[in-house]
């Protein structure tokens, strides 16, 4: 991860991103990263699911991932509204950075 770059565009973007950036920042030091890892898991199933199962519904695969043990960083069950949030940003967890309507290859790990 570019940290450089982050902070930049938390710089350039707005307050709430910087929060943002420093509250992700302070997580990854306070946690060793821990959670991070654990929702990319979460992430990775979704996506192994929805793909198996493409008719599910968002309730349906809110409804997986509780059954299978998953939890939100707050420790409750997922929602349907999650699980759009995540889907919604698929090309990010692909590696791929969005501007508007500009894409390019983000300086992140893919991790779909």
């Amino acid at each position: 991860m570019d940290y450089a770059l982050l902070k930049f565009i938390a710089h350039e973007g707005s307050t709430i991103m910087e929060f943002g950036f420093n509250t992700w920042i302070w997580r990854q030091e306070r946690e060793l990263g821990e959670m991070t890892f654990y929702m990319a898991g979460v992430v990775k199933r979704l996506f192994q699911l929805k793909q198996k199962n493409k008719k599910w519904s968002l309730s349906r695969l809110a409804e997986a991932l509780n059954d299978e043990g998953y939890q939100t960083t707050q420790g409750k069950a997922f929602t349907k509204v999650q699980v759009k949030r995540f889907l919604y940003r698929e090309s990010f967890y692909q590696g791929i950075y969005t501007y508007g309507q500009i894409q390019a290859n983000g300086k992140h790990q893919a991790i779909i």
